[in-house]
């Protein structure tokens, strides 16, 4: 029903979190229309020993595997992973590829799972405090020379 209340938006893509559920994806999906479906995975700030801490027994790499595995099955449009997923994500998930955790040099704003935005294999990349946190335009000249 939240899908159905957005449409009128006309917006093109919607996050959902995969670990909603296989059932609650393809609910989502069904109703979507036009809209792009984007799983989000397992997130940035999280490692292994948090992952732990909240009762997963899996590493990082293979619970994002496995939630590919259930965005696939969902048919989602997009799916958001770490940098460092992105290579396992791909050998899944065909379709488009989202990466936050995307830094300007090596400064990371707290998150446990970012990259430099040199290094990123994906298809869209997400910036946020690297370039909001002090000068915008002398950060985002900074991240277009490091692409």
């Amino acid at each position: 029903s939240a899908v159905n209340a957005l449409k009128y938006l006309k917006i093109n893509y919607l996050t959902v979190h995969i670990s909603s559920g296989l059932a609650a994806l393809k609910a989502v999906k069904k109703v979507s229309g036009s809209i792009k479906i984007v799983g989000v995975s397992t997130l940035t700030s999280l490692d292994n020993k948090d992952l732990k801490t909240i009762g997963y027994n899996r590493s990082v790499k293979n619970l994002v595997a496995h939630q590919a595995k259930l965005a696939k099955r969902a048919a989602l449009d997009a799916l958001v992973c770490s940098p460092f997923e992105v290579n396992i994500v791909r050998k899944i998930f065909k379709k488009e590829i989202i990466t936050p955790g995307v830094q300007i040099g090596k400064k990371n704003y707290g998150q446990k799972r970012s990259m430099e935005s040199k290094k990123v294999k994906s298809d869209w990349i997400v910036i946020g405090r690297s370039v909001t946190r002090g000068s915008v335009k002398k950060n985002i000249q900074r991240l277009i020379k490091s692409l």
